[in-house]
């Protein structure tokens, strides 16, 4: 790993912690030691190479300290010292994490950003391979962590050592971030040549319920304009307007269009933008894609939430799950749909089939096949039932095992199966079989996917299941409803004690629902999904599933 990336060092002092520090200027060269070594320009015998050992610091005329025991190596270059650590991989993780977790205050959280970082590492080894080292010290790769690990991050460390996220056996591409706004945005909004299934726009209901974190910046024209220069980008002379020209399928800049001098007008990739300003002005003067924009004189006006890409994890949101009870299985498993946990070594033989609009993945394609055909048929029922087409990507994923689906969903054995995004992982065949249950939670899972895809974020958790319960007519149809009101439902929902619990819930949840659908009709409650629940319905439950309306 490359440290002090962004500004090498022109000298730096090694100075010994514990011993001495030994030093040689090449491979077969014999050992020198000694408490401390200068290294600058002119230092030493000349040679550009200096490998050291030992328990060190080492001190940069400016910028931080590193203490650390494992082999550096110190190149003199250009009248700078560049250096390179090699450290383990659980040491690399645990620095990462004292870095990009600052703000974590639940165990949960620090093990699923522990999960992601590994994978990361994992997954982009040999980043700046043609500059000789895997990964910078910046943010381009992961940042870095100089203080020594604290106890909690070695918890969690130690309690995730070696877990890695794959999909379809291969190691997953974890992008992460600070905050996502309330709404994810898709890999291929950042990167378009990424299209993993697992990365795509989602509500993050967590995020919001965290607090949406809300930034704005007033920046001249003039100091745009010359970051923009400062980066190669070429744009019209005398330009004075900035406006979005589009946005992309999670509501952030993807375009924007600058314009109002004698040089006409031009377009630049949000992203671009944002990089560029952030760069030469200052990285937090635009801190995401996802804001407004508006001209104020000299000054463009930013209106913005959220913080980072958008892209995997939000680390806001990831808080908030870890909070509320959340394991960091469960974490992961929103955030990355479809993906599994597993051993840094064990690659999962997962297989593809893909139907007419339903893809099908399974370790054990000649037993899971079958249920091709009828996940093809429910799509299609479930779809004429709520008025509105899922699109494509439907992803049905079928573990072999029940200790395989509880490990890598977080769900416990009684939940048959589970979804996010477009994606439905299920317990096996055979048991869904023995308890004659194929069909129903097919159904049950397929309108999740239906009713999600219009859900906004600040939909309520009872409201959402209840429909899908309504139209799927399962998981407590015929169960008299528990006299509970909207509040408790939903603290059920998102924490579920035990089994009878949740079953009760979804009877007051469906019970509810039901009573508004007879109320208000069936085309308005879904519409709510994406206009919002009416004032006189929200908090309005009597205290009971649907007493209001009975």
């Amino acid at each position: 790993m490359r440290l002090y990336t962004a500004r090498p060092p022109e000298t730096i002092s090694v100075r010994a912690t514990e011993g001495y520090v030994r030093w040689r200027l090449c491979a077969d060269c014999a050992e020198k030691s000694g408490r401390e070594i200068s290294v600058g320009p002119e230092s030493g015998d000349g040679g550009a190479d200096i490998f050291v050992t030992g328990h060190y610091e080492l001190r940069p005329g400016s910028g931080p300290i590193f203490s650390g025991s494992y082999p550096a190596h110190l190149e003199r270059r250009a009248g700078r010292v560049l250096v390179t650590v090699t450290m383990p991989l659980e040491e690399y993780v645990a620095a990462v994490l004292m870095a990009e977790s600052g703000d974590f205050e639940n165990v949960e959280s620090q093990k699923a950003m522990a999960v992601v970082a590994r994978t990361y590492a994992m997954r982009f080894l040999g980043q700046h391979a043609t500059e000789g080292f895997d990964f910078c010290d910046t943010t381009h790769c992961q940042a870095f962590g100089w203080k020594g690990a604290n106890a909690a991050v070695r918890g969690a460390v130690s309690a995730t050592r070696g877990e890695v996220l794959r999909f379809e056996g291969k190691l997953a591409q974890t992008f992460y971030h600070q905050s996502c706004g309330g709404m994810t945005a898709a890999a291929r909004e950042a990167w378009p040549s990424v299209t993993e299934a697992y990365l795509t726009s989602h509500t993050d209901m967590y995020c919001a319920a965290r607090g949406v974190l809300k930034w704005g910046s007033a920046i001249r024209v003039a100091d745009v304009d010359r970051a923009l220069r400062a980066a190669g980008i070429a744009m019209p002379a005398g330009w004075r307007t900035i406006e979005i020209a589009s946005r992309s399928e999670s509501g952030r800049a993807q375009r924007l269009k600058l314009s109002g001098g004698a040089g006409g007008s031009a377009g630049i990739s949000a992203s671009t933008f944002r990089f560029a300003v952030d760069r030469e002005l200052g990285w937090n003067k635009i801190r995401s894609d996802l804001y407004d924009v508006r001209m104020a004189g000299e000054q463009i006006i930013f209106s913005g939430r959220g913080s980072g890409h958008g892209v995997g994890m939000c680390q806001a949101g990831a808080e908030e799950m870890a909070r509320e009870g959340k394991s960091y299985r469960e974490i992961l498993s929103f955030y990355y749909p479809g993906t599994q946990i597993a051993p840094i070594a064990d690659g999962a033989k997962w297989q593809k089939r893909s139907g007419e609009r339903v893809e099908l993945l399974s370790t054990q394609l000649d037993v899971d096949a079958s249920i091709l055909p009828i996940a093809e048929r429910i799509l299609k029922e479930d779809e004429a039932a709520i008025g509105w087409k899922a699109g494509a990507g439907l992803r049905l994923q079928i573990y072999a095992t029940l200790d395989s689906f509880r490990d890598t969903t977080g769900q416990p054995g009684w939940v048959a199966a589970s979804t996010r995004g477009k994606s439905i992982r299920m317990q096996p065949l055979a048991e869904l079989q023995k308890r004659g249950i194929v069909e129903s939670t097919l159904r049950h899972e397929i309108f999740h996917v239906l009713v999600e895809a219009k859900a906004k974020a600040a939909t309520p958790l009872w409201f959402r299941e209840g429909i899908v319960l309504f139209l799927s007519n399962s998981n407590g149809a015929g169960t008299a409803a528990a006299a509970m009101t909207d509040e408790e439902i939903e603290a059920v929902l998102r924490q579920p004690r035990n089994r009878e619990e949740m079953q009760k819930a979804y009877a007051a949840a469906q019970s509810r629902v039901a009573a508004l659908m007879q109320e208000r009709g069936k085309e308005a409650v879904l519409g709510w999904l994406s206009g919002g629940i009416p004032g006189d319905v929200r908090g309005n439950s009597g205290g009971s599933g649907a007493a209001s309306y009975n």
